[in-house]
């Protein structure tokens, strides 16, 4: 079964092409924030996100624009990316009047496309020198570390990336394991049982299918397979747009992913799935306000949801609220009295608070429920350190590396 996915993958093929073929944008468009300007109008350097046929456009295209440095990073894409120019000249005259983000990213995306890799990696280094906040580009800078095997620094830029905004972990953990996706197929029964029936599959078995191909790393399937399924059921099925707008979120396609969550609410809204993951997009976009609205709305519709506290919780601990943060670990430990990781996650948060003796009860309940989980033994024997119960953080120590050993 042959997946042609390359053009739908990247919004920026469909919006650009727009672009180029209607002058379907304003120049304040390329004045968003950087997060939004790359979700938007660039990708990560993965050959599977560039497109196959070059989509055409309006010869007069860019007699609409005015800046100039916009004028150069809209040419130097569509010379260098959409074409097989030399975009560099332009790429760095754009970088010279304006530092854009975009022109950046443009000319990464050119290197890697011709293959100089270390080029590449200057360009995204020299990025990151302006836009140190951006996780797009420590996760574009990792994947071409990765091409060179430089391990040291593909590992760095990919915690980086995981801790500016945790899709980028998705993204990186999936194409790292693209060269292995045969081998998890041909071992997984479910797919080699119902890929054989695609056209009969029952609505259940289209779900499990779906649920595999994630399992296996093929998102880009499950994303065609869910396609497939919206087309069929009319585009009036919600559950099929949360699906597959969480597999573009999980591939840091940030705009598909949006246009699918709204068009689930559109269809449902009491759908509170949706509203959970549009927070997310909104959370990568730096609207914070709107991620809190979403999240909000998605405890109105579903109070019991423990997902809508711990992401939230996460949110509000990163923005400083710790207070309001612990007020959603209190809820989410309430929802789930036995599961050991609620109780750590709450544990770190009150160390944060320096509430010792309640980051320690907290971890001491963790135990109980999982003590063989190593890593709590080591942040209670911290906290216990603090705390001045030197004999007891020694135990802890002990107890960790007995489990480490094992």
């Amino acid at each position: 079964m042959k997946f042609n996915l390359v053009l739908g993958m990247k919004h920026v093929i469909s919006n650009l092409s727009d672009i180029f073929q209607n002058s379907a944008f304003v120049e304040s468009d390329f004045k968003l924030p950087p997060p939004v300007l790359l979700a938007k109008f660039s990708f990560l350097p993965i050959s599977s996100f560039f497109p196959d046929d070059r989509p055409p456009f309006a010869q007069n295209w860019l007699n609409t624009v005015s800046q100039k440095d916009i004028q150069c990073l809209l040419a130097g894409f569509a010379m260098g990316i959409l074409a097989d120019g030399n975009p560099v000249p332009l790429l760095e005259e754009a970088i010279a009047l304006s530092n854009h983000v975009l022109a950046h990213s443009y000319l990464g995306l050119y290197y890697f496309k011709i293959k100089d890799y270390e080029k590449a990696i200057l360009t995204y280094t020299k990025a990151i020198e302006s836009y140190g906040e951006e996780p797009f580009l420590y996760a574009s800078r990792c994947l071409l570390y990765r091409l060179i095997d430089e391990d040291e620094g593909a590992f760095y830029d990919y915690q980086i990336a995981k801790r500016l905004d945790f899709n980028y972990h998705s993204v990186l953990e999936w194409e790292e394991n693209q060269s292995d996706l045969t081998y998890f197929e041909a071992e997984n029964l479910v797919i080699q049982e119902l890929e054989s029936k695609q056209s009969q599959l029952s609505t259940d078995e289209m779900n499990s299918l779906g649920l595999e191909y994630v399992h296996s790393y093929s998102y880009l399937k499950a994303i065609e397979l869910y396609s497939s399924a919206i087309a069929k059921s009319n585009y009036l099925d919600s559950n099929l747009f949360v699906f597959r707008g969480s597999l573009y979120l999980k591939l840091t396609c940030f705009e598909l992913a949006l246009k699918d969550f709204n068009k689930a609410i559109d269809l449902d809204e009491t759908r509170s799935a949706a509203y959970i993951f549009r927070a997310k997009v909104f959370e990568s976009y730096r609207d914070f306000h709107q991620a809190i609205a979403n999240y909000a709305k998605a405890e109105e519709l579903d109070p019991s949801s423990s997902i809508v506290y711990e992401e939230r919780a996460s949110l509000l601990e990163r923005l400083g609220n710790l207070n309001e943060a612990l007020q959603d670990f209190d809820r989410l430990v309430v929802l789930n009295p036995e599961d050991f990781y609620v109780y750590s996650l709450r544990a770190d948060l009150k160390e944060k608070l320096a509430d010792m003796p309640g980051a320690l009860e907290d971890y001491t309940k963790a135990i109980d429920l999982n003590p063989y989980y190593s890593d709590l033994y080591s942040y209670r024997a911290a906290v216990r350190e603090k705390l001045g119960d030197t004999h007891g953080a020694k135990a802890d120590m002990d107890r960790f590396n007995e489990l480490e050993d094992e």
